[in-house]
């Protein structure tokens, strides 16, 4: 049995790039997209920065990485850029109707793939796995956020 760091990281980097968008005309790129997309809605939600470097940050990877995933998402309708709003600043990004789309069907997938992993699990039990997964992320954004200052 692999001990709780490993079964997490091998959790993680199994599931983290599997959606490739099915029925809507999937490509290579369509796992890419989802991560900008998800990471550009989720630093909307908070009232944090949407700039290339956040979410390079967000996704650890370099600025160059995130501007080339960030770039292929715009090309496809995904985001948008908006300009700086002052001198100095540095563009922001926002989801369009054609990203925010995507992120429903990526959701329902999503939903799904937790479905049928647990089929047969007691819904108490699926709850507590979500709650802690949840808890999980709540903890690393805690862990982030003074390095963010």
């Amino acid at each position: 049995m692999k001990g709780g760091g490993q079964a997490l990281f091998a959790f993680v980097r199994f599931w983290s790039r599997r959606w490739t968008g099915a029925g809507l005309g999937a490509d290579a790129q369509r796992g890419r997209d989802v991560m900008v997309v998800d990471v550009v809605q989720a630093l909307t939600e908070l009232r944090r920065p949407t700039s290339i470097n956040e979410v390079a940050r967000e996704l650890g990877l370099d600025q160059s990485g995130a501007s080339r995933m960030v770039a292929g998402a715009e090309r496809r309708g995904y985001v948008t850029r908006r300009a700086p709003d002052r001198i100095g600043a540095t563009s922001s990004l926002a989801t369009t109707a054609a990203g925010d789309e995507l992120m429903r069907h990526a959701h329902a997938w999503q939903d799904e793939v937790l479905r049928t992993l647990t089929a047969g699990w007691p819904d108490e039990d699926v709850g507590k796995l979500v709650t802690l997964m949840d808890r999980l992320v709540r903890a690393q954004h805690a862990i982030d956020e003074p390095r963010r200052r």
